[in-house]
């Protein structure tokens, strides 16, 4: 069975290589997404991109020229990123796979949206032009940097559909669940049984008998390290302790250089308590340049308003113990 793993990089070119040298010529992109850090109000804006690459197993008869090359489902993938942005969407959650799509485009479409991409990579690595105090939109980009800062609207009703977050699997692959007081440990735990056993372990203000604790980034190597040989995913449960705390672990978060964070919710808690915690520790970990990647739910089966979750602009992922269905969860008659 393939095994899957995920490249962050400048461009897809470079995802390439770099996927090429650590994994050899059967690597190939399998889905891709373009990330946008929007700096302070435009000023300082940077881009990436973030890769999913499937290795064949060992033994596989699959061709070398299936190599992660940069062909038209990927360039569709970063054009469908592209637009959205574009077009103001919120947050872009993921690229959908459209794979199947670009089988059923013939020639001159797939000419023309070829272009497209191409014409989209050229503008993300285009030098910003210089931005002065003296310009008259000046007073306008500081209105849009408090725009940036306000609550994440609802995801209920969302233009582009958001594909359903899985835990990342690969052996010596690190994911970190954020959550209050214990909150992360279980839904980790949950992950590692769905998994067939991952190394669990606990880190921040979160403690457990059984668990050995990550510290910093030296710890978080290690732990890479033995994964690597003992074949497993690492899930750390990261405690930010009280609600008022979560916002000091954002440098400690950063340094764990974590390959998926997830953020942990009781969905029964007051909904304006949580977004306030998750719209400060947000913003703390966009300046360190680290962005959460999924919502891990538990409490939702208790609660007869679920739904609230979804306005902390997450896309969901885990839901009470299981993988989620949508990404989005719906109101409970």
């Amino acid at each position: 069975m393939p095994k899957q793993y995920k490249l962050k990089g400048a461009s897809l070119d470079a995802i390439r290589v770099k996927a090429e040298q650590q994994y050899g010529p059967g690597a190939r992109i399998v889905s891709a997404e373009k990330v946008t850090n929007p700096g302070i109000a435009g000023l300082f804006a940077a881009n990436r991109y973030e890769a999913t690459i499937e290795v064949p197993a060992e033994g596989s008869t699959q061709l070398a020229n299936s190599s992660c090359r940069f062909d038209g489902s990927e360039r569709q993938q970063v054009r469908a990123s592209w637009d959205a942005h574009l077009g103001g969407e919120a947050q872009l959650a993921g690229a959908a796979h459209l794979g199947a799509a670009a089988h059923a485009l013939q020639g001159p479409a797939i000419a023309a949206l070829l272009e497209q991409a191409d014409a989209a990579e050229m503008d993300l690595h285009r030098p910003a032009a210089a931005v002065s105090t003296a310009s008259p939109d000046f007073a306008g980009m500081l209105e849009q940097l408090g725009k940036e800062f306000r609550a994440p609207a609802a995801a209920v009703g969302h233009a582009v559909p958001v594909p359903v977050p899985a835990p990342l699997a690969g052996s010596g692959s690190l994911i970190v669940l954020l959550g209050l007081g214990d909150d992360a440990l279980g839904p980790a735990l949950e992950m590692s049984i769905a998994e067939g056993g991952s190394d669990v372990r606990t880190a921040g203000a979160l403690t457990a008998f059984g668990h050995l604790h990550v510290a910093g980034r030296q710890g978080a190597t290690a732990a890479r390290a033995q994964a690597v040989l003992t074949g497993q995913t690492v899930l750390v449960a990261y405690g930010l302790g009280r609600p008022r705390e979560a916002v000091t672990h954002a440098a400690d978060i950063a340094a764990l250089a974590a390959d998926q964070l997830w953020l942990v919710s009781d969905a029964g808690r007051k909904a304006e308590d949580t977004a306030a915690w998750v719209r400060a520790l947000s913003a703390a970990l966009t300046a360190e340049r680290v962005r959460v990647d999924a919502l891990a739910v538990f409490g939702a089966s208790e609660t007869g308003s679920p739904e609230t979750v979804n306005g902390l602009g997450l896309p969901i992922g885990w839901v009470d113990g299981k993988p989620a269905r949508v990404a989005v969860l719906g109101k409970v008659d």
